[in-house]
């Protein structure tokens, strides 16, 4: 998610103490790996660099879009602020064009209904084809149900269906020019569709 987004504040949460903290491998940049335990599994959670975007622009988004990427991971989590979801919706259009299951985290639920924000969570979690959590994780409120989603996604990783952006008609003829022209010479673990969808 979003830097301040509170992605930082689950993770610690659901890791307790059981986490370590590092340097990225040849980055300067701080890694949180930690464990939850649930009755059936041990989940190993890493907390990325906050990011604006897969594009990668940073070094902290370099290393978030690498890591999804290279590691592949069972699961992204991705924690938005609800109180500018809208603005933290783009990030989630990017994630979903990747093949790895994704979960919503709606945190500062609170601050929305503060600001006189309603939001449908039951048909935004329809409309996207995801499961939608609602959290206020300053609280702890939620995060204990967001653990058992992500027990339930790992468990059965094919129940999520996600809605994919659609591509416009004149975009898409341009698109399938550009996936023809670079198939053969994206490196492996780089998907050909998301590298021709970036560019």
């Amino acid at each position: 998610g979003h830097p301040n987004s509170g992605k930082s504040t689950v993770f610690n949460l659901l890791t307790g103490l059981s986490q370590h903290v590092g340097n990225w491998p040849g980055k300067p940049i701080e890694q949180k790996i930690g464990f939850h335990h649930t009755k059936r599994l041990t989940l190993k959670l890493v907390d990325l660099p906050g990011t604006y975007s897969l594009t990668a622009n940073s070094l902290e988004e370099r290393v978030a879009r690498d890591f999804i990427l290279k590691e592949q991971p069972d699961l992204v989590v991705i924690v938005v602020n609800a109180a500018c979801l809208e603005r933290h919706l783009y990030l989630l259009s990017e994630l979903l064009a990747l093949s790895t299951p994704v979960i919503l985290g709606l945190n500062m639920m609170d601050v929305a209904a503060q600001q006189g924000l309603q939001i449908a969570v039951r048909a935004l979690e329809a409309a996207l084809g995801l499961p939608v959590v609602e959290m206020v994780a300053s609280r702890n409120q939620g995060v204990r149900e967001l653990a058992q989603i992500i027990e339930q996604v790992i468990s059965r990783p094919s129940s999520i269906v996600p809605s994919r952006p659609e591509i416009r008609p004149d975009h898409k003829a341009v698109l399938v020019q550009v996936h023809q022209l670079l198939v053969d010479h994206v490196p492996a673990p780089y998907p050909p569709d998301w590298v021709a969808l970036k560019l």
